[in-house]
């Protein structure tokens, strides 16, 4: 499985943090945003990898 560490912020927050989350997550995460949903704005794609322990440890968060 594929982890992505994406750049992001809260919407009507200036703060921008490092979440990591798989692919699978991401695919239902973009569902959700589309639905207005969750109000996460994913900004840029900032790594991948294929360990999920590596991926907790670069980001500020996991969803």
């Amino acid at each position: 499985m594929t982890y992505r560490i994406w750049e992001a912020r809260n919407a009507g927050e200036d703060t921008t943090y490092l979440v990591a989350m798989s692919s699978v997550r991401e695919t239902s995460l973009r569902e959700e945003i589309g639905r207005g949903e969750s109000l996460i704005r994913l900004l840029r794609l900032v790594a991948e990898t294929e360990d999920r322990n590596r991926a907790r440890r670069m980001a500020d968060c996991e969803i």
